[in-house]
């Protein structure tokens, strides 16, 4: 019997024109993806080490899954035209299976997995799972709809003897973290209400702040300068209002700020941002 024989039902024009359509749709979606890196949220912008070492895990996963996507749709397509079905053709012999085929390409891909992608990635993960160091600078973050607050163990507030906390800020903008520049931060995470999500995509990955809940984590800014976050978890109507900026200055800048704050001193005039910090930090 030939494969014509079968009256196998061939593929109308409007399926083929209904499939460039749609990669064509995709290729213009991924374009998408491809614009100014100097975003303020961008991922792949980082200038924290923790941010550095995030982007390289995933290109790290990404470029072999690339390489095997490419390898294999290739095959496909190679076989679909290669082995296409002509007029008068023979059914082929049909078989079920290679078992020594299947080991092959179960352990290949495994071993390629482990090698290229598992070995220099645990190190790094590892590295990035761990608690802050001893001589990390603590911060305590706290989430709350819609708006978050930084306590500074470290800085003692004149006028109360407690530590310095940030002030409250008005609904739809940012509260400002201050840190210093090429120190390790560290940061306990917690939230007073509804769960949070605390990202600073520049600096660092998002981590969850739970009620009843401590999450320590820590970010390490390259330079000085301002970095744009906010909550990315849905809290409610206000949060896409519940923004963060860091403020990363120079040693120096920073405990000039550190001073002025702790004694009460005004030191972001009334039209403020990022980029009016009275001890002289970087805007960026």
């Amino acid at each position: 019997m030939t494969v014509s024989k079968l009256r196998l039902p061939r593929p109308r024009s409007a399926h083929i024109v209904a499939g460039l359509f749609l990669l064509l749709l995709i290729a213009l979606v991924a374009s998408g993806c491809i614009g100014d890196t100097d975003t303020p949220q961008n991922t792949l912008a980082p200038e924290g080490e923790v941010a550095r070492h995030q982007r390289n895990l995933f290109m790290l996963a990404m470029w072999p899954a690339l390489v095997v996507m490419v390898l294999v749709e290739g095959a496909i397509v190679v076989t679909l035209l290669r082995f296409r079905r002509r007029k008068n053709d023979a059914i082929p012999k049909q078989t079920h299976g290679n078992t020594l085929l299947e080991i092959g390409w179960t352990i290949v891909p495994t071993l390629i997995i482990v090698a290229f992608v598992g070995v220099p990635m645990l190190p790094v993960l590892f590295d990035l799972g761990r608690d802050p160091k001893a001589d990390a600078f603590p911060i305590e973050v706290t989430g709350q709809r819609f708006q978050w607050s930084f306590k500074y163990p470290n800085i003692k507030d004149v006028r109360t003897g407690e530590p310095l906390e940030s002030p409250p800020v008005v609904p739809g903008h940012a509260a400002e973290l201050h840190i210093p520049a090429g120190k390790e931060i560290a940061l306990t995470l917690t939230s007073v209400d509804v769960n949070h999500s605390f990202g600073v995509p520049r600096l660092a990955g998002t981590q969850d702040a739970i009620n009843g809940e401590q999450h320590r984590f820590w970010i390490k800014a390259d330079h000085p300068g301002s970095f744009a976050g906010q909550c990315r978890e849905l809290c409610g109507t206000g949060h896409a209002g519940m923004l963060i900026t860091v403020i990363a200055q120079s040693q120096e800048d920073f405990d000039a700020w550190a001073k002025e704050a702790a004694a009460g001193v005004k030191t972001v005039p009334e039209s403020g941002g990022p980029v009016a910090v009275a001890a002289t930090g970087s805007g960026g």
